[in-house]
C-alpha cells in the first residue's frame, strides 16, 4: 500500500483554499486503499492530523526531522505543499537522504505576481534554498496550464504534471436554491490584497447605485480594517458588510442566494471558492488570472482582467440579469464544473500519479 505523507505548515481555517484542497485529497486517497497522512504546524483542534506546534520563525520545529527520518520508507511518498517554510525544506532533505520520492505542489506561490512581492527576499530564498528543493522533486505539480508554463520557465524541470483543483460535489448540500429575499453579491475567501476586494469596493462606488449589496465572508485582519476605512470614506457602510469566517451549510446558503460570487483575484491557482459557487449553481465573476479554462466564461461564468473598469461593466450586466438568466447561468456553470473540476470525474488523476512514482 502506498503511504502518502502530506507535509505543509498550515491547514487551519485561516489557510484558506489550501485547507479545502488538502482535506479533499486526503479523504479521496483513503477511499482508494491508500494511506494518507497530513503533517503540519497549524490545524483545527478537531482535525486528526500530525501536528508540530511552533512559534518560531520559518515554522521551525526541531522534532519534524527525526519524525520523518523514522518513517518506514519502503512505500512512502512525500507530498510537499507550499514553498517557503522549514517543512518543505526538511521534507526535501529527508527524502533525498532516505531516497523517498517526493512531489511538490507550490499552490500558486511561485507565480510571477507573487514573486514580485518582496521580490529580493524571495529571489534570495529561491537561490539559496528553494532551487534545490524544486530540482530534486520527482514531480512538480501545477494546478493550471499557466502555472505549468511558469514553473518550467522558473525551474526547467522535466516532469511537471498538471492536475486542477477539484471539488467533491457529494459534500455540497442538495437542498440549495436561489431564493432572492435579499439582492446581493458575495465574496468568500482570505482577506488579502491579491484577492482584489478593493476593486469590488471601488467598482461599486463608481456605479453609484445605492441598492448594490456586498457580503464579505472571511476572517478579519489588519487588511480588513483598512478596507473598512475605505468603505466608510466612500459612504458605502450601508451596502457592504463583513461577516467574518462562515463555514459549512451557512456559507453554502449565503453563496447560493447571491446574485453572483465576485472573485477578482490578481493571482490564483483555480480558487476553490469559484468551484464551490458553481456547485451551488451560483454564477461567478472572476479573472483570467485564476487559471480557469476559458470555457468557464462561456458556460455561465464571467472571466475578466482584475480592473475596476472591467469589473464595473460586469457588475452592471449582472444587475440586469432576469431571475431566469441568473438561474440558467448557475445551472450551466454547475454542469461545466462537474465535468471538468470534480473529484467524481477527475480524482483518478491523483491515484494514477502516485502509483507511477
Amino acid at each position: 500500500m502506498k503511504e502518502i505523507y502530506h507535509i505543509t505548515e498550515n491547514v487551519s481555517f485561516k489557510s484558506g483554499g489550501v485547507r479545502t484542497i488538502l482535506l479533499l485529497l486526503n479523504d479521496y486517497l483513503k477511499t482508494q486503499n491508500m494511506s494518507s497522512n497530513i503533517i503540519t504546524n497549524l490545524k483545527e483542534e478537531t482535525d486528526d492530523f500530525i501536528r508540530f506546534e511552533t512559534n518560531m520563525p520559518w515554522f521551525y520545529n526541531k522534532n519534524i526531522k527525526p519524525f520523518l527520518k523514522n518513517l518506514d520508507n519502503s512505500n512512502a511518498i512525500f507530498h510537499l505543499h507550499g514553498t517557503y517554510t522549514y517543512n518543505q525544506f526538511i521534507g526535501s532533505e529527508v527524502a533525498i537522504e532516505k531516497q523517498i520520492p517526493y512531489i511538490l505542489s507550490p499552490h500558486g506561490m511561485l507565480e510571477p505576481w507573487i514573486l514580485s512581492k518582496s521580490a529580493l527576499k524571495k529571489k534570495t530564498y529561491l537561490q539559496y534554498i528553494l532551487n534545490k528543493v524544486l530540482k530534486n522533486a520527482k514531480v512538480l505539480h501545477a494546478i493550471t496550464p499557466l502555472e505549468k508554463e511558469n514553473l518550467f520557465k522558473l525551474t526547467n524541470h522535466k516532469n511537471i504534471i498538471e492536475i486542477p483543483n477539484l471539488i467533491q460535489f457529494d459534500l455540497i448540500p442538495k437542498n440549495l436554491s436561489y431564493n432572492q429575499t435579499e439582492d446581493y453579491f458575495v465574496f468568500v475567501g482570505r482577506i488579502d490584497p491579491k484577492k482584489g476586494i478593493d476593486l469590488i469596493i471601488k467598482a461599486i462606488y463608481q456605479l453609484g447605485k445605492n441598492n448594490i449589496k456586498l457580503k464579505i465572508l472571511g476572517h478579519e485582519n489588519e487588511y480588513s480594517s483598512s478596507l473598512k476605512k475605505t468603505i466608510n470614506q466612500l459612504g458605502l457602510t450601508s451596502q457592504i458588510e463583513f461577516l467574518g469566517g462562515v463555514f459549512d451549510e451557512t456559507k453554502f446558503k449565503l453563496i447560493s442566494n447571491a446574485r453572483a460570487l465576485i472573485a477578482p483575484s490578481f493571482s490564483e491557482a483555480i480558487g476553490m471558492v469559484n468551484l464551490e459557487a458553481a456547485a451551488c449553481k451560483t454564477p461567478v465573476i472572476t479573472t483570467y488570472q485564476t487559471g480557469l479554462d476559458k470555457d468557464f466564461g462561456k458556460n455561465g461564468g464571467v472571466l475578466i482582467n482584475p480592473s475596476i473598469d472591467e469589473l464595473k461593466i460586469e457588475l452592471q450586466n449582472s444587475i440586469n440579469w432576469s431571475d431566469f438568466e441568473r438561474i440558467e447561468r448557475g445551472r450551466l456553470l454547475q454542469q461545466f464544473v462537474f465535468e471538468n473540476y470534480s473529484w467524481e470525474k477527475k480524482g483518478n488523476l491523483w491515484k494514477e500519479l502516485y502509483y507511477k512514482i
